[in-house]
């Protein structure tokens, strides 16, 4: 261990320094930056930030997300982190001690941590004494995705697409849908296409404030774009990317539902595609698909049933790499609280209330 690490807390609500760190270190994912926490905001959670330092450099972190929450008392959350320079055990666990530190001291009563995404060698320190997390139930941010490579040129990327949705993509071209970059004008537009979406799929949604702010804090620094796809004067479809680190995230798709048959939703991913290999960016990131389905497709199996007309479906089309990422653990520090949480908390379709409670009002 290096005697000359320095380990601090931090609840400043705008940290440059450490945004620059989250976005250069291997791991770093937009949820861990100050930017983020200030979106969250909106929703009620404040920010506490754990740094470990060295001759003045930032050498790990992680950035927790904290709020009361009725019955449960106080919460608190970090995905996708902590982050950390080298895979250095012993700064994880520095890391991983101060965060367990903050989070008494400010009477955190469940603290729940999903590591970065290259983080798998962080679990044991999690899972093992005296780490004492346990496998958590919450649903903190994505534990399966699809990677798109943007190494290859683009006629390679696309015939890695499975071959109905090259075709897809080209007959949204002779349909008439076109596709153009996006500005804060049209926020308004991509939200009630999302809520759109949300009403069909039956999800929540934040409020509109929440992108707006978020477009307010991203676009600046080149972390939020937005495309829209059109057919003749009408929008039909709108993707909002995170560009962010070596990887450009699908966040949120909003579609009216009209012109299906015109192909607008290829034709809006393809182009985000195609800008994010342009721009230099080594993946592109559909952000989420079901894991027991991305189980089967890595064991070689289809696509279960109840996922064959899903936006899994629609997304595996694309032809990228299905990954698994770090799943959550988490730790109960009301020993009452721990016991209901852990024994006989009331379930709902099969998750406990606290569960449900946290599931609600994270809404990644």
């Amino acid at each position: 261990m290096n005697a000359d690490y320095e380990v601090k807390s931090s609840d400043e609500i705008q940290d440059p320094e450490w945004d620059a760190f989250v976005a250069r270190v291997p791991g770093g994912h937009h949820v861990q930056t100050s930017l983020w926490g200030q979106v969250k905001a909106l929703l009620g959670w404040r920010v506490a930030r754990v740094l470990v330092t060295s001759q003045g450099h930032i050498m790990a972190g992680a950035q927790l997300l904290i709020r009361p929450m009725p019955l449960v008392g106080i919460v608190a959350y970090l995905t996708k982190g902590p982050v950390c320079v080298s895979e250095d055990v012993g700064l994880a666990e520095l890391v991983i001690d101060e965060i367990c530190r903050v989070s008494r001291a400010r009477h955190v009563q469940l603290l729940a941590i999903q590591p970065p995404d290259n983080g798998q060698a962080m679990v044991s320190l999690l899972s093992s004494p005296p780490g004492g997390f346990h496998p958590s139930s919450l649903e903190l941010a994505p534990t399966a995705t699809i990677l798109i490579d943007l190494a290859p040129d683009l006629d390679e990327i696309l015939a890695r697409m499975k071959r109905q949705t090259r075709q897809n993509i080209r007959r949204s071209e002779r349909q008439g849908i076109s596709v153009h970059e996006g500005t804060e004008r049209d926020l308004d537009t991509f939200y009630d296409l999302y809520v759109a979406t949300s009403q069909r799929q039956e999800f929540s949604v934040q409020p509109a404030e929440y992108y707006i702010r978020m477009w307010q804090l991203f676009e600046p620094r080149g972390y939020i774009k937005l495309f829209m796809a059109q057919y003749g004067a009408e929008a039909v479809s709108a993707l909002l990317i995170v560009p962010f680190g070596n990887t450009v995230i699908a966040k949120r798709l909003g579609w009216s539902g009209h012109y299906a048959d015109r192909r607008p939703n290829e034709a809006v991913f393809w182009s985000a595609i195609q800008w994010a290999k342009s721009h230099g960016y080594s993946f592109f990131d559909f952000e989420g698909i079901d894991p027991m389905g991305a189980r089967a497709v890595l064991r070689g199996e289809p696509l279960p049933e109840s996922l064959q007309h899903s936006p899994d479906f629609f997304k595996l089309g694309f032809g990228g790499q299905v990954v698994l990422y770090p799943e959550p653990y988490d730790q109960v520090y009301n020993p009452i609280l721990r016991w209901a949480y852990r024994k006989t908390a009331p379930r709902i379709g099969g998750k406990s209330v606290a569960s449900r409670l946290l599931d609600s009002l994270r809404k990644r």
